[in-house]
């Protein structure tokens, strides 16, 4: 390259750097090709700097945090950190650090402080879980200061719409449970008690699981009462340090979850890794399908009574890395304060679970996942019906969890009059079904459990029960074909979703709650 040419890419350099200067004197925003060219004038931003550490200890890969903010770092070998204050954050905040097998620590900040030599101590969790331990109260109670619901409004009044709540006192459930029906009368129908009262520990177990196995009302839940009667209550779940799948199935409720009680003070464990109360304690099982294993897999009397995590295990869900929290405890969007007023910060609604279990209901929850279509044509013996239904976007088979609930599908055909048709080809649904819809044109999906002479249906504790499992799996459509007569010119499919026999439901006298699905219409020219 020429001297000339040197000289002159010199001169030019020292011109736009003196042009930048000038710019930036002015406060002017310069041109495009000098924004692009000249050196970033920026200050650096300020860091927040310093060290985690434990008895005097560095606490290394401890995860660090401003509390409520997405921004996180780790801490060396040596516990020190480095993170990068956000420009937004003004007046007081808390730094916090947490870390398996300790306590969330927290340091309450201000623009004011130090922030290169920041310390932020963290304490061991207790050893022991502590079986005297009394569990809070989740009910609203001012009297009572540690009972949930006085900081946590919002989320115990979801929480208290959950069939975790009513989990211990379950209408339906105590009926199966004692024999009577619901009006109270004994001796209606089914009854575990009166068949199986050595066995009735188990149901227990996951519906009032934190009753102690030698208090009485273990072997017969018609005694029990104080908070183990909230059934599936805050303070149990939040004190579970572990949950073990080793025997999966057979280990039940309680019998497979590991607590961590504290004999003083107070241990909380949670899906937020920021809640530097002194008392809280960070948790990922809380967002892992594991966390419900031993409540939601039972084989009881042999019997496959709940199915609902091996069920998940095997799913494409899990494979796509969902977990049961994904659907069953998505955020609403609402809720940005678990605790507005008690030291609650705000945050960001998308990272706070709801504690309703179904969003938006049952039935809402049924219409999301299931997709039912209807197609005809005519064919040599009459006019084809094809229906396909499928369960999408299900972490699970549908139905799922107690082993009574099923659908049913209806197909029927009219005339031109509107008379009924009777398939002359295809399915018809068994008479489990019930007086309404047995023998009709459909198909039955459930395990339908049967005795040894073929009754069915059988409730799931007389040994000797067989049954066939024919749910809809996850992604695995269902077609179904059935002929109707050459005159049809309306075909109506219903789905009809129950959570008990209808031969159950006339035993016990219960309000018919069953749901209409979907429903669909064909109808010819």
């Amino acid at each position: 390259m020429r001297r000339s040419t040197w000289l002159g890419l010199i001169l030019l350099a020292a011109l736009m750097g003196i042009g930048a200067v000038l710019w930036q004197r002015s406060g002017a925003k310069p041109p495009r090709a000098l924004q692009e060219t000249m050196p970033a004038s920026q200050p650096a931003r300020p860091t927040l700097a310093g060290r985690v550490q434990a008895q005097g200890e560095p606490v290394a890969a401890a995860l660090v945090r401003i509390q409520g903010r997405s921004a996180s770092t780790l801490t060396d070998d040596a516990g020190r950190f480095a993170l990068a204050r956000p420009r937004a954050i003004a007046g007081e905040f808390t730094l916090t650090a947490s870390k398996a097998g300790y306590f969330i620590g927290g340091r309450s900040l201000s623009n004011e402080t130090d922030a290169n030599a920041i310390e932020i101590e963290l304490k061991l969790l207790p050893e022991q879980d502590c079986a005297r331990y009394a569990w809070v109260d989740p009910t609203p109670d001012q009297a009572a200061r540690q009972n949930c619901g006085n900081c946590h409004q919002e989320i115990y009044d979801e929480w208290k719409l959950s069939a975790h709540a009513a989990a211990a006192n379950n209408r339906r459930f105590a009926n199966l449970y004692d024999g009577r029906d619901w009006q109270g009368r004994p001796e209606r129908g089914w009854s575990l008690l009166a068949e199986h009262p050595h066995g009735a520990g188990v149901c227990t177990s996951c519906h009032a699981p934190s009753l102690e196995p030698n208090e009485p009302a273990f072997d017969d839940l018609r005694g029990l009462s104080g908070v183990a009667a909230q059934g599936v209550h805050c303070d149990l779940c939040h004190k579970i340090r572990n949950v073990s799948t080793e025997h999966l199935g057979l280990a039940h409720g309680r019998f497979a979850l590991e607590w961590l009680r504290p004999e003083q003070g107070q241990v909380f464990f949670g899906p937020l890794d920021d809640v530097a109360r002194g008392e809280d304690v960070y948790s990922p099982l809380q967002q892992s399908s594991r966390f419900c294993a031993s409540c939601h897999e039972g084989v009881v009397f042999g019997v496959p009574v709940y199915t609902t995590y091996s069920e998940w295990f095997e799913s494409p869900a899990r494979q796509q890395g969902k977990q049961c929290q994904t659907c069953h405890m998505a955020p609403t969007g609402s809720l940005t304060n678990i605790a507005p007023g008690a030291g609650g910060v705000e945050r960001d609604p998308r990272t706070l679970a709801s504690h309703r279990l179904l969003p938006g209901g049952r039935e809402a929850m049924l219409k999301k996942c299931l997709k039912l279509s209807i197609e005809g044509k005519d064919a040599a013996a009459g006019f084809e019906v094809s229906v396909e239904l499928a369960a999408r976007d299900v972490g699970h088979r549908v139905p799922t969890g107690f082993i009574d609930r099923h659908l049913a599908l209806s197909a029927e055909a009219f005339d031109s009059e509107g008379q009924a048709l009777d398939a002359v080809s295809g399915p018809r649904l068994p008479e489990a079904a019930g007086r309404s819809l047995a023998q009709r044109p459909g198909r039955l999906f459930a395990r339908l459990l049967s005795e040894p002479d073929g009754r069915a249906p059988a409730p799931f504790w007389r040994a000797g029960v067989t049954f066939v499992d024919t749910r809809l799996a996850p992604e695995r459509p269902e077609k179904s074909r059935w002929t109707f007569p050459p005159v049809t010119r309306r075909v109506r499919v219903q789905l009809w979703y129950r959570r008990f026999w209808p031969e159950t439901v006339e035993a016990k006298s219960w309000p018919n709650d069953e749901i209409l699905v979907l429903e669909r219409e064909l109808r010819l020219d």
